[in-house]
């Protein structure tokens, strides 16, 4: 991954990076870019990066609903 420094400092993961981090298959993760699901920064004609804020919205979009506690 890399960073880009100044306000708002992020993290950048390339697909395969997220795709082993998720452990789904890497077309997994261009099929949620594609489909909005997943946004991502477009870097040149098949170069992607994904903000590390954005992949903790995308996974705390994508979790289950917790079951009652009672």
């Amino acid at each position: 991954f890399f960073w880009v420094g100044g306000f708002g400092m992020d993290y950048y993961y390339s697909p395969e990076q997220v795709a082993d981090k998720l452990q789904v298959h890497i077309r997994t993760v261009y099929r949620w870019i594609r489909d909005g699901r997943l946004k991502a920064i477009k870097l040149g004609p098949r170069m992607w990066r994904i903000p590390e804020s954005e992949l903790r919205r995308f996974l705390r979009a994508e979790e289950p609903p917790s079951e009652p506690t009672s």
